[in-house]
Formats: C-alpha cells, sequence, structure tokens
C-alpha cells in the first residue's frame, strides 16, 4: 500500500511537467507563427504565386526568423519557470545563472513580445489612439512587460503562480496567433468571438487556446485557492469551497465558449460567456465578504476590478463608444488579473526546498564536524555552527506516521 501511494503521488508532478513543457512549446509556437505573419506583411514580396528569387528568399527568411523566435521564446519560458530551489549563484544550483531578475525580465520579455505583436495584427484598431499602433504598443507592451516582470519577481517561488502563468500566456498566445492568421477583415469591429468563426486554422488557434486554458484552469482551481485555507485570513465555513467552485466555473465556461464558436450556435456560446462572466463577478465581490481578514492588496484588487468591468459595461453598452471587443477583452484580463493576485496574495511568501544536491551538502558539513554538535532524528537540534535549515528526514528517510519532520537550525 506504501508503495502504491508513492507511485500515485509521484505521478501527479510528472503530469504537472508534461503539461507545462506542452503548454511552452506551444506558445512559442503561436509566438512564432503571429512573427512571421507580421514579416510576410512588412516585408514587399511578390504574392502572386510565381516561384521567383525574391519569394524563396522571403520564404526561407520567414522559416529561419520562425524558428529563432520559438528557440528564444522556449528559453525565455524556461528561464522564468526555474523553480526558486533551483535558482541562485551557489555551483550546487541546478541553474546558478537563472537568478530571480533574470527570471522575471525572461517573463517580462515574453510578455512585452505577445503585446507589441498582438497590437501590430490589429493595427487598425488603435488608428485613433494618440500616435496610433506603434504609440499604443510602446505602451501597452512597455506596461505589460514592465507588470509582468515584477509580479514574477516577486511570486517566482510559487509553484502554482508559475503554472498559471504559463496558462494565461497560452490564452494570450492563441487569440495572438489567429489574430495574426484571421482572414476575417477588422474583427475587432464586432466581437472577440469572430476570430473563432473563420473555420480555419486561425480558429483553430483561437477555440484551441480557450479550451486548454479554460480547462487548464479549472483543473488548477484547487490549488489556486489553497492559500485561503490559511487560519490568518479566517475564512468563513465553505469559503473556500465557495470560492472553489467560482474559478471552476469561469474555466468550463471559457473551455466552453472555445468548443461552441459564436457562428455554430450563438445562444449556447452567449450562455458560456455571460456564466464566465456572472462566476467572477461574484468571485471578485464575495471574496472579501467570505474572507473577513483577505489581504488588502486582493481587496484592492478587486474593488478595482469590479469599477473597471462595470466601468468597460457602460463604455460598450450605454455610451457606444467601443465594440463589444472591447468589453470581452478587458473582462478575460480581469479574470486572469485576480486570480494571480489571488495566488500572490494568499499563498506563502517563502522559498521552495533546497534543491537536494544543497541538501546533500549540508549533510556531508554535518558528517565532517561530529564534535561540533548531536544529530538525532525526529528531535530539534540546535548547532553553533549551522545556519541552514536542513529537514531531519534528510537523513534517515521519512519521518515517522503522524510527526512533523524537525529543522536543524543555528542558536
Amino acid at each position: 500500500m506504501r508503495g502504491a501511494r508513492a507511485a500515485a503521488t509521484g505521478q501527479a508532478p510528472v503530469a504537472r511537467h508534461a503539461a507545462l513543457i506542452a503548454a511552452m512549446v506551444a506558445i512559442a509556437a503561436a509566438v512564432a507563427v503571429a512573427a512571421v505573419s507580421r514579416l510576410i506583411r512588412v516585408v514587399p514580396h511578390s504574392h502572386d504565386g510565381e516561384l521567383g528569387a525574391g519569394h524563396v528568399v522571403v520564404d526561407v527568411l520567414c522559416i529561419v526568423v520562425a524558428v529563432l523566435v520559438a528557440l528564444l521564446l522556449l528559453t525565455a519560458l524556461t528561464v522564468a519557470s526555474v523553480p526558486a530551489g533551483h535558482r541562485g549563484g551557489r555551483g550546487s544550483c541546478a541553474a546558478p545563472w537563472a537568478s530571480a531578475g533574470v527570471g522575471a525580465l525572461a517573463n517580462a520579455s515574453v510578455w512585452a513580445t505577445i503585446a507589441a505583436l498582438a497590437v501590430g495584427s490589429a493595427a487598425g484598431a488603435f488608428d485613433g489612439f494618440p500616435g496610433g499602433h506603434l504609440a499604443a504598443c510602446a505602451v501597452l507592451a512597455g506596461g505589460l512587460g514592465a507588470t509582468t516582470g515584477a509580479v514574477h519577481r516577486r511570486a517566482h517561488h510559487q509553484s502554482v503562480y508559475r503554472s498559471f502563468n504559463v496558462v494565461a500566456m497560452l490564452l494570450a498566445a492563441g487569440c495572438l496567433a489567429s489574430m495574426s492568421l484571421t482572414d476575417t477583415g477588422e474583427w475587432w469591429v464586432r466581437n472577440f468571438s469572430t476570430l473563432g468563426t473563420s473555420d480555419d486554422v486561425a480558429a483553430a488557434w483561437f477555440n484551441a487556446g480557450l479550451v486548454l486554458s479554460g480547462g487548464a484552469m479549472a483543473a488548477m482551481s484547487g490549488r489556486l485557492v489553497r492559500g485561503l485555507a490559511r487560519t490568518e485570513y479566517r475564512a468563513r465555513r465553505g469559503a473556500r469551497v465557495v470560492v472553489h467552485a467560482l474559478v471552476g466555473i469561469i474555466g468550463f465556461a471559457l473551455a466552453g465558449v472555445g468548443l461552441v464558436p459564436i457562428d455554430a450556435d450563438e445562444t449556447l456560446h452567449n450562455v458560456f460567456a455571460s456564466a464566465a462572466g456572472a462566476a467572477f463577478f461574484l468571485l471578485a465581490a464575495g471574496t472579501p465578504w467570505l474572507v473577513r481578514r483577505m489581504p488588502r492588496r486582493l481587496v484592492g484588487t478587486s474593488v478595482g476590478a469590479l469599477v473597471v468591468e462595470v466601468a468597460a459595461w457602460v463604455v460598450y453598452d450605454g455610451l457606444a463608444w467601443a465594440s463589444l471587443t472591447v468589453f470581452e477583452v478587458v473582462a478575460f484580463a480581469l479574470v486572469f488579473v485576480w486570480l494571480i493576485a489571488l495566488v500572490v496574495t494568499t499563498h506563502p511568501e517563502r522559498a521552495e526546498a533546497p534543491h537536494p544536491a544543497a541538501a546533500r551538502a549540508g549533510v556531508a558539513a554535518l558528517a565532517a564536524a561530529p564534535a561540533r554538535g548531536a544529530i538525532a532524528l525526529g528531535d530539534r537540534v540546535r548547532t553553533a555552527t549551522i545556519t541552514a535549515a536542513i529537514p531531519t528526514f534528510a537523513f534517515g528517510g521519512a519521518p515517522p506516521a503522524g510527526m512533523q519532520p524537525s529543522l536543524a537550525r543555528s542558536n
């Protein structure tokens, strides 16, 4: 039975790592597709199908650019996803060059690239913006990069944050690839769901991004709200279950929006979209009441999200100053911003367990100086020379059932 439990426990991390790698590959491929699409529109060449020398050169150039962009994105995503226990400048770390600052820069670069290409793919939507789409590109890409970099630097040690960050990127990259390939014309003047109605590869990118990111959100809902169980937040009875259910509903509804394009069944598509919006409204409005001592930053994020969502609805439906696309983009963004704020503010701010190599180094240091302190398994050990906290189960296997692992700490 013990072996069966160990095997079952080990399957979950393996599955998560496999899903994370697959998502990063998909993100890199989507961004590469968008970059090549922009290159084709910028570089002048013949589109008449004749295989001239210029046409061949452009094709080769596009392939090279696609490969380079994909490799750069994969590298940046890998650096941003390195666990905190594998970072640092010590030789014992698996990736000593991937410091917290480098990881934050890599994460910010990916988000800024996605934002810049998205603005370029929908350049006509920013004709009324002061400075046109170039100024909008600088503002949006710079702002998004700075924000995501700062958040990543603070929360990079949280595995659930790193995973959900990739989920958000997956949705953004899928939409980006669809925006760069679609032939639906000025889709932004109608609604965002128009991207999924072209019945081609562009629609496939859009709908697949919604289905995969929504399904991942629903699957991760339990991990996303786990921090609310901490006693200092004084959550009401059943609060965590309610928040868990609302996050799951949002995830399933997003997946439903992708599974049922608006041109396939408009009524059912709108039901899914409305369910996601209503669930998020209840989540942002009800969580401050359900969790009596919710962190102030999350309370502020909840209030701000509600204000922005209501204002976006008034601008779209009441004043008719913007299309439905604007409201949908704002609503999608608010969901992911709020959930990332939930993870960052409610999960413990501590580094992950030390890398096994570091633990083995600590064991060797203790063994080399037996006279400096006594080591007793299962007991709290205090020495005057050891400065790092080392779990006692590193010396003699798992602790006895019902006991918490003791830590060897310095005086």
